[in-house]
């Protein structure tokens, strides 16, 4: 009977088992690949091909949900248009007015507004393709988001359904939630695509029409280089032949407020900059002011030391300003000529008020006059048209050119005037630039005339501020030394004073230069194409033998050499100087022989340094040093020993600066440990240079290596008949004097008899080893006062001559002169 009950159940087993092994045998069929729990919710275009249950489903259902969650935030997290909302429409602003000024054939822009808006059109090409660069990662973003979603929404769970739907109702809530969501996320995924498709479009028009306009601007860039010398215009004795445009004055307003929209713009684009320029502009401020007020209160010398501030102690924040100004266009990328214009206008109105109190009313008068043909030049090198119109007046201001610069070489002829030897020169050229200017201008050649005036009044100007700048920079550091001195009453003497400054003025006259070079090309025009010129020969490969390399290569490390070198003698001087000046007598709070292990870690750091900057393979340095290791074995052993022995020197200290040793018969004041020699500055006022080889192989003598203190023998010779005693006692009284030490004590000793004295060996200990000349000038000269008032007598030599016979008068006969003639 349990057999019969159970044999429908085995029976109902086989046939499912069999079904099951139909069903894998022939996936053709879609209704056997699903599970006999779910059914397809539609009919399929693609029949199935794995077999679909109910708890795949649910695996299926949890791990599309947290995907979906994952993509979700991706979508939620949109393209951050701030940024580009800014760059696009500034960018299609500026094309469609330098399109429309490009296809005005009427108005021919000059050379100068093409360079500054090939300028300002790369700073907005380098906008746009940042902004490119963000859109292409939301749209790649967004291309695989949409992978994944197309991925669930194709996946067999979204095709099926459960038969009987009051089963599982949770699982059935969470299906239709997921399909639900995932229709949501493919809505907003779809406008997402559609918004960065639309700012894709747009940059790409953007870059397009930017390609083209750079094109052009290139084309007539090359036309008017070529035209720069060719006559452009007729000569001033012909008729009239160039074009008759609007007014001057309508052309200075719109110039000016384009020029304004430029620097405004640019400005904004570069906030953050600007407002760190500021804060450094109020943190030197700052830093001025309160050190002049210590100065002030605190030092016993101030008027002294404010005494030799030009610029910095009347007027700090003017200072401050002139300097950050003068070096503000090497921290902004590619300025437009607009921006330079402002900083130039700037730096001349502070220039202007330094020098009011500064040089005579003359040459104020002069200044003056220059001033109101800068601010006339300034204005005109803004116009982004060439306005022929405005010829007479540049003839005009030629001659007025002329004129000042001839006033200026008067003025050398002025003694009351306080001007540089060098302001005869810069009168010379002035006056050769605007005569050339003028003559180029009767000749046609306006585009030429008008560049080589407007630079050459700008470029005289910005010359007279950047000598300010160098000596503002100067006060700085003479103030930053003052500041660091401890010792209220101490103060720079003027011989290191200038020589300080001499020392500061050949780095920062290098930088003037540098940024006077840097207006000056830009005033041109020609910056951009001076400096890709200097780019490409720099970086362009050389060749010797085997060896490849660039000019770049060899200026970044001979830079980098330069500027170790300068900050390694700048230091040591400094620090030799505060050694000097250190009252103290313990070595251990002097620098002394370390000042050589300062310069020697400051060179091999920026060895290094100018290696790694430079991109000198290690392999070339290897065969170099191979090289002086052969030179070093045949004639550099002397030179190689000195080296080392100045290493030596550095750490074992025998010797300090302001040490006072004997070296052979060479005696005198360590002045300089060096690398590889010393200087040692004898009594006698010579500085002897002695190679640290021989300090060390030589028998070297240090009378202040670890006290200053001295001996000081002297030798006293009294008469035969004096009272010993006496001499003795008077002796000992003198060495009671300042400045000789009780420990240990003097001593008087009767040393012995002489010829024509009794010797006494006098023997006492003074404190400082700089003044025993005066302490025993002051001894002997109290013994011989003390001996002069008891009656001793110190004998020297003298010999008593004994006559024992007399041989009475010779006989002489006695003529007259006048006889012997006869």
């Amino acid at each position: 009977m349990r057999f019969l009950k159970l044999f429908p159940l085995i029976l109902f087993g086989l046939l499912g088992f069999q079904s099951n092994s139909h069903a894998q045998v022939s996936p053709a069929n879609p209704l056997t690949l699903v599970d006999s729990l779910l059914e397809l919710s539609e009919e399929q275009a693609a029949p199935l091909v794995d077999r679909v249950t109910l708890e795949d489903n649910i695996k299926k259902a949890q791990d599309f949900t947290f995907q979906l969650n994952h993509i979700n935030q991706i979508v939620n997290n949109a393209l951050d248009t701030t940024e580009l909302q800014k760059i696009i429409p500034n960018a299609e602003r500026f094309i469609t007015v330098v399109g429309s000024r490009l296809e005005n054939e009427e108005a021919k822009m000059n050379l100068r507004y093409i360079s500054a808006l090939e300028n300002w059109l790369g700073t907005i090409k380098g906008q746009v393709l940042e902004g490119e660069k963000l859109i292409s990662n939301r749209v790649n973003q967004l291309f695989e988001v949409r992978l994944q979603l197309d991925s669930i929404m194709q996946n067999n769970l979204m095709r099926t359904n459960l038969k009987d739907t009051t089963l599982l109702p949770e699982y059935q809530r969470t299906i239709t939630s997921l399909k639900a969501n995932i229709g949501k996320t493919d809505s907003t995924l779809n406008q997402q695509r559609i918004e960065v498709a639309n700012y894709q479009s747009r940059t790409f028009n953007i870059i397009v029409k930017i390609n083209e306009i750079e094109e052009r601007m290139r084309s007539q860039k090359r036309a008017l280089e070529k035209a720069l010398f060719q006559k452009e215009t007729n000569f001033i004795w012909e008729p009239r032949d160039f074009p008759k445009t609007e007014k001057l004055i309508f052309i200075f307003r719109d110039s000016f407020k384009f020029n304004i929209s430029i620097i405004r713009n640019y400005i904004n684009s570069h906030l953050s900059l600007s407002i760190f320029l500021v804060l450094i502009v109020l943190g030197l401020f700052y830093w001025i002011s309160g050190n002049l007020k210590k100065i002030r209160s605190q030092k016993e010398f101030a008027t002294i030391i404010l005494g030799r501030l030009r610029y910095t102690h009347n007027h700090p924040f003017l200072a401050s300003l002139l300097v950050v100004l003068a070096i503000a266009p090497f921290f902004f990328p590619n300025p437009p000529v607009s921006f330079f214009a402002l900083i130039l206008i700037l730096l001349v109105s502070i220039s202007g008020i330094f020098l009011k109190k500064r040089i005579g009313k003359n040459s104020y008068k002069i200044w003056l006059l220059l001033y109101f043909l800068f601010l006339i030049s300034t204005g005109s090198n803004l116009y982004w048209e060439v306005a022929y119109q405005e010829r007479w007046h540049l003839l005009f201001f030629n001659l007025f050119g002329i004129y000042i610069g001839w006033k200026i070489l008067k003025l050398r002829h002025h003694e009351e005037e306080d001007l540089p030897s060098y302001i005869k020169i810069l009168g010379r050229l002035y006056v050769f630039a605007c005569g050339f200017s003028f003559i180029s201008n009767i000749l046609g050649r306006f585009s030429l005339a008008k560049m080589i005036g407007i630079t050459s009044t700008l470029s005289l100007m910005h010359a007279i501020t950047l000598l300010i700048f160098v000596i503002i920079v100067k006060e700085i550091i003479y103030i930053l030394i003052e500041v660091s001195r401890k010792n209220e009453a101490e103060f720079t003497s003027i011989i290191d004073f200038y020589d300080i400054q001499k020392r500061v003025n050949i780095l920062f006259s290098y930088l003037a230069i540098a940024i006077w070079g840097y207006y000056f090309l830009e005033s041109l025009g020609v910056l951009e194409t001076v400096l890709d010129e200097i780019g490409s020969f720099l970086t362009a490969q050389r060749n010797i033998l085997n060896a490849s390399f660039t000019y770049a290569q060899i200026a970044v490390f001979l830079l980098i050499v330069y500027i170790a070198t300068f900050l390694a003698n700048t230091i040591s001087y400094i620090a030799s100087i505060k050694d000097e000046q250190n009252t103290s007598n313990l070595r251990t709070k002097k620098l002394g022989s370390s000042i050589l292990l300062i310069r020697l870690s400051v060179l091999i750091i920026g060895f290094l340094i100018a290696i790694a900057a430079s991109g000198i393979p290690l392999d070339k340095i290897a065969i170099v040093l191979g090289a002086l290791s052969v030179g070093i074995g045949f004639g550099l052993q002397t030179i190689v020993n000195n080296l080392v022995s100045g290493i030596i020197l550095a750490f074992e200290k025998p010797i300090q600066i302001g040490d006072i040793i004997q070296v052979g018969t060479i005696e005198g004041v360590v002045k300089d440990i060096g690398i590889r020699a010393s200087k040692i500055k004898n009594w006698e006022g010579a500085e002897v240079i002695i190679p640290n080889g021989d300090l060390l192989a030589q028998h070297l003598t240090n009378w202040t290596l670890s006290d200053k203190q001295r001996r000081v023998e002297l030798t006293i010779g009294v008469a035969y008949d004096s009272n010993m005693d006496l001499v003795t006692s008077l002796i000992q009284e003198q060495l009671k004097a300042e400045g000789i030490l009780n420990a240990p004590p003097s001593r008087v000793l009767l040393q012995s008899f002489a010829d024509n004295s009794v010797n006494f060996r006098v023997l006492f200990w003074v404190d400082d080893v700089d003044v025993w000349i005066t302490i025993r000038d002051q001894v002997m000269r109290g013994i011989f006062k003390s001996f002069k008032e008891n009656d001793i007598e110190i004998p020297f030599p003298q010999r008593d001559l004994h006559v024992k016979s007399f041989p009475g008068l010779i006989a002489e006969k006695m003529f007259d002169p006048k006889d012997q003639t006869q």
